[in-house]
């Protein structure tokens, strides 16, 4: 038979009854200051997505220039109507008009291919020989680009651009 005894055991080495010590606080506390200082910069980069929003929109309208140039210059008539630019390539007539905050791009007014995102207003105009586009986005930036047709023997008359 086993009798116990009313002794207790220490069964961790270093046991104290002297608590947190003031070294071990202030070693606490400047760990907790550092990471509460690094808290509001890291919170900006995850919850502040306007820097890429920009990036993104930039890279947006680089690629719609691009592709709006080869097209202008591949169609047979361009004219600006209406706040609206409008090619004629063979049999097809193709628009870009904005609608709600985008650019879209309609081919025999059907369907509704996205070409800028983000977008506040929209302006075509004659420009010359070629079209100026403007346009400013929901980040208060201004882009402007002036295509020409390929030939430059293409001349302006009051209809479009033949």
């Amino acid at each position: 038979m086993r009798i116990l005894s009313n002794k207790k055991r220490k069964n961790v080495r270093g046991l104290n009854e002297q608590g947190f010590t003031m070294l071990e606080m202030l070693f606490s506390f400047s760990l907790f200051c550092l990471m509460v200082t690094f808290l509001p910069p890291l919170f900006q980069i995850v919850f502040n997505d306007h820097g890429i929003e920009a990036r993104i929109q930039k890279m947006e309208w680089e690629l719609f220039i691009s592709q709006t140039k080869k097209e202008i210059q591949s169609s047979d008539f361009v004219d600006v109507l209406n706040g609206e630019l409008t090619l004629i390539r063979g049999d097809e007539t193709i628009s870009y008009q904005k609608y709600q905050n985008l650019l879209r791009r309609q081919v025999n007014r059907k369907g509704h291919e996205v070409l800028l995102q983000n977008v506040r207003a929209v302006s075509f105009e004659k420009y010359g020989s070629g079209i100026k586009i403007e346009v400013s986005d929901l980040f208060k930036r201004s882009n402007v680009a002036i295509i020409y047709p390929f030939i430059s023997t293409t001349e302006m008359n009051g209809d479009g651009i033949r």
